[in-house]
């Protein structure tokens, strides 16, 4: 195990969602952590999570992709002039970039996207340990540090509709 405590397993997401919230502003669940095979809604409001970090890092990508898009094609024109219908050369056409402005926003919000995740995931973990392979097959589990098999906290985990405590 990561370190002396508690890991209950659940097998339905309602019964673990309902623990998470019982334990979640308990102190004597200090340091809790949850495990789930993939992410899923209720489990974050359960937890009482706000909104994501991670659309910060998609909102400076997409608007760095825009000005960027924009940014080369004045450039580009600026460089490179093109004269078309006798329009005076150097007299940018932005609806002209539009396109390229969008398509850069999309590819640079994108890989900011996935950055961010991979950033505030903690993505890769080489210290993370596995508690339990069912965690990443078909079961819920919460690890409480510190607590033992015949302490309150597992007691409560266990009304909670936790099918095993170890």
């Amino acid at each position: 195990m990561k370190s002396n405590g508690i890991l209950a397993i659940f097998s339905y997401l309602d019964e673990f969602c309902d623990a998470i919230e019982k334990i979640r502003d308990r102190g004597d669940f200090a340091g809790s952590e949850t495990y789930s095979p993939t992410s899923y809604h209720e489990v974050e409001h359960a937890s009482g999570f706000g909104a994501s970090p991670v659309r910060f890092f998609t909102l400076v990508g997409g608007l760095t992709g825009m000005c960027g898009g924009f940014l080369l094609c004045l450039t580009l024109d600026w460089d490179w002039p093109m004269v078309v219908g006798g329009k005076t050369a150097g007299i940018p056409s932005l609806p002209a970039y539009v396109v390229i402005g969008f398509e850069c926003t999309i590819l640079l919000g994108g890989i900011a996207t996935i950055a961010g995740m991979l950033i505030m995931g903690r993505i890769p973990n080489p210290k993370a340990k596995v508690l339990d392979t069912r965690l990443t097959d078909d079961k819920f589990g919460i690890f409480v540090p510190g607590a033992d098999v015949s302490s309150s906290q597992a007691e409560l985990l266990k009304q909670c509709g936790a099918e095993e405590i170890k």
